[in-house]
């Protein structure tokens, strides 16, 4: 089945927000989801990454509290949640909370303060499949919580703010790329953003021949986490032993060179993050030309060395990788790869648009031959950015 289908706008949370507070919203912001076409792993060693936002948003709407405390809730269904302004700048419960606690006092601490709110929060993007649903929380809450303010914020100060609240608040050491893309995406565009200086390029992705399908693999593997802070060690002491900063600046005659010092498995690290950073241009250039078998190509690399030099892969993601040169209609997919952090999660491949529905029916009818699991699945196009849907 297609992920969630159901539509957020305006006029659809306003009556919620009625029903909820009493009294109708006076500011609406809305941010996507994102998933990444290309470049993983290399966003911590400062290299580049080319995510594209999502056709799905978090949308959040605020209103002054007549209470004189906060009053948050998270999602249609759940409790209101009533907080004391100063409580409210602080780690606290229930644990979503966080994200909007962070951005409040992130706020503050920039001089913009903010009285007691009502605020609701509805969403379309996917929990727990890797499509940042956490960042589009922290983005379109700052939003909308300047524009209540009255103050206007930079996207990419949007997306730092963001990213620190995921540091204070939820505990997770995230890089920038989630949260850029989410305040900076633009419609028919992915981005290509160089995690070192923070600049960027839309390239556009308008052609609507070619549709992205992302497709959830349903599992999640509990090593991630020490996993991902291994990883982060051993591509440090590669840099270190290469004489560079990060792997940014390290080419592939220098890895060849120290590879005796590095040892097996530091070699292939820095050999994926290094390769990745090469293939993010190629897959950009081939957007520029549209040529979209050499698009898939450096897919196909990239979960190739995210496989078996990164080793952050999964069986069941390996699977759906290999059914997409399988199916029936493998001949409409270009490429396909895993994306985000590993050990599970999504799958991104580009994928004829006239064919779209078929290799979708297909992928999950061979998955669940396969691997006995009934998942979901995406079809996109590069979707916009943070935006204000409503002031009063």
């Amino acid at each position: 089945m297609d992920l969630v289908k159901r539509e957020i706008t305006v006029e659809t949370i306003t009556p919620y927000f009625v029903e909820y507070f009493g009294h109708e919203p006076t500011h609406i912001a809305a941010a996507p989801g994102r998933v990444n076409l290309i470049g993983d792993h290399t966003d911590y060693n400062n290299g580049f990454v080319m995510p594209m936002a999502l056709e799905k948003h978090t949308v959040v709407a605020v209103a002054q509290s007549p209470t004189g405390k906060h009053r948050f809730c998270g999602s249609l269904g759940d409790q209101i949640y009533e907080i004391p302004v100063e409580e409210a700048l602080s780690v606290g419960e229930p644990f979503w909370s966080n994200y909007v606690r962070g951005v409040l006092a992130h706020l503050e601490r920039r001089g913009i303060h903010v009285g007691p709110v009502d605020m609701l929060i509805d969403s379309n993007v996917p929990r727990g499949s890797g499509l940042s649903s956490s960042a589009a929380l922290e983005v379109s809450v700052c939003m909308a919580l300047a524009a209540y303010a009255g103050v206007q914020i930079a996207p990419t100060e949007v997306a730092l703010i963001g990213q620190s609240v995921e540091h204070e608040f939820v505990n997770v050491p995230c890089g920038i790329m989630d949260q850029f893309i989410s305040a900076n995406g633009r419609e028919g565009h992915a981005l290509k953003l160089d995690c070192a200086s923070l600049s960027y390029e839309l390239i556009p992705m308008d052609d609507p021949s070619v549709s992205v399908l992302v497709f959830d693999s349903a599992v999640h593997h509990s090593l991630a986490d020490g996993a991902y802070a291994q990883r982060r060690t051993q591509c440090e002491e590669s840099a270190k032993i290469m004489g560079v900063a990060t792997l940014r600046e390290a080419s592939l005659d220098m890895l060849e060179n120290a590879k005796a010092q590095l040892g097996d498995v530091r070699y292939r690290r820095a050999r994926h993050v290094i390769g990745e950073n090469a293939r993010v241009e190629d897959f950009a250039q081939a957007l520029r030309m549209r040529d979209w078998d050499k698009a898939g190509a450096a897919m196909r690399g990239s979960h190739a060395s995210l496989r078996d030099d990164y080793e952050v892969s999964c069986a069941e993601v390996d699977t759906l990788v290999s059914l997409c040169d399988r199916i029936p209609s493998a001949s409409s997919v270009y490429g396909a790869r895993m994306t985000g952090g590993g050990f599970g999660g999504c799958i991104v491949a580009l994928v004829k648009t006239e064919d779209v529905d078929k290799v979708a029916s297909e992928l999950l009818e061979a998955y669940r031959q396969e691997i006995g699991i009934d998942t979901a699945y995406l079809i996109t196009r590069p979707g916009a950015g943070a935006k204000v849907l409503y002031q009063a």
